[in-house]
């Protein structure tokens, strides 16, 4: 069975699955009254915060692609904003698959290059709203609806991050740069893979973690704000529960703007912070709606300027000219 089709109905399914749930003894009735009631200056000033988050994770990315190539702002920050689009309509994240070949059609750096980075910047994304899930869970309540999954959501999240961290760290070692010199046709892209994580054993990585925490002082507040359009004030714990129950909801495959399972992480925390699920769905759409599909029409601008031919290059599968583009 063809790749594509598999991650399409497996997306669809968890989008069908995870909906459900979220939507359990839920009136549709209040989710489009607190939808039709929200607040739009709180609105406005999310989108505005997102937007500074967005300009900061650019700075964050040329930054760690600095050891490789001084690549200028725009170019890194065109590349981003096509990869965070497309990851809002496609399923599994295949939108990092693109930003990797748009890069290297906009840059002329190597898709290795990109792809070594991407994994690099969405490791310190993922132990970030691990930690501020556990923190904001710390400092909360016990006692509380959905404590148990969210832990367990903890749980997973923080062995997922932290098996991909160590394998991060044994790939840029010289143990498997030995490995690899028997092979000739690897040992090139393998070396490209170890300079990129060799970051993650420099004092660069403290710039990089002090970047990812200004990153996500602004990624809480667009989501506080957007709870706040509908009527509900979270205290700083309860935000950051949300935030790394959202962020990590978004791990799971699913359809267009991680529909369903957003909604689902959403739920969880709004329920945990004391407020209604019907709120939490409505938030999660508000994401949706507000920042995720204007961030996907600015994709779709970027790639119709006149660079759509990184698209197409893989919706053909043209066969790259720089070795694999990695998994």
């Amino acid at each position: 069975m063809n790749v594509r089709l598999i991650q399409l109905v497996v997306g669809l399914a968890c989008t069908l699955f995870f909906l459900a749930i979220a939507l359990y003894r839920v009136e549709l009735g209040a989710v489009s009254t607190a939808l039709a009631g929200a607040n739009p200056v709180w609105i406005g000033a999310a989108m505005l915060t997102y937007a500074v988050n967005l300009t900061l994770r650019a700075w964050r990315w040329q930054v760690i692609l600095r050891p490789v190539a001084a690549i200028p702002y725009p170019t890194v920050a065109r590349a981003m904003l096509v990869g965070y689009g497309l990851n809002a309509v496609m399923p599994a994240r295949l939108g990092e698959i693109f930003r990797a070949e748009f890069f290297k059609k906009t840059s002329g750096l190597s898709r290795v290059w990109g792809l070594t980075s991407i994994v690099i910047e969405r490791l310190f994304d993922g132990i970030t709203v691990v930690c501020c899930l556990g923190i904001g869970l710390l400092f909360a309540a016990t006692a509380r609806p959905n404590a148990g999954l969210l832990i367990n959501v903890l749980m997973t999240g923080g062995a997922l991050f932290g098996v991909a961290l160590l394998a991060s760290f044994y790939l840029s070692g010289s143990i498997v740069s030995r490995i690899v010199g028997r092979f000739p046709g690897l040992s090139a892209q393998m070396a490209m893979v170890q300079q990129g994580f060799e970051i993650l054993r420099t004092w660069r990585t403290l710039e990089v973690v002090a970047i990812t925490l200004i990153i996500y002082m602004p990624d809480a507040l667009s989501l506080w704000l957007l709870v706040k359009a509908l009527g509900l004030t979270l205290g700083l714990s309860d935000t950051l529960v949300l935030l790394g129950a959202a962020s990590l909801s978004t791990l799971v495959p699913s359809g267009p703007a991680f529909l369903g399972t957003l909604q689902f992480g959403y739920a969880l925390a709004i329920e945990f912070a004391g407020g209604a699920r019907a709120i939490g769905i409505a938030a999660a759409t508000l994401a949706q709606l507000c920042l995720l599909l204007p961030l996907a029409l600015i994709a779709a601008g970027i790639l119709a300027h006149g660079s759509g031919t990184a698209l197409y290059a893989i919706l053909a599968r043209r066969r790259p000219d720089d070795g694999p583009a990695g998994p």
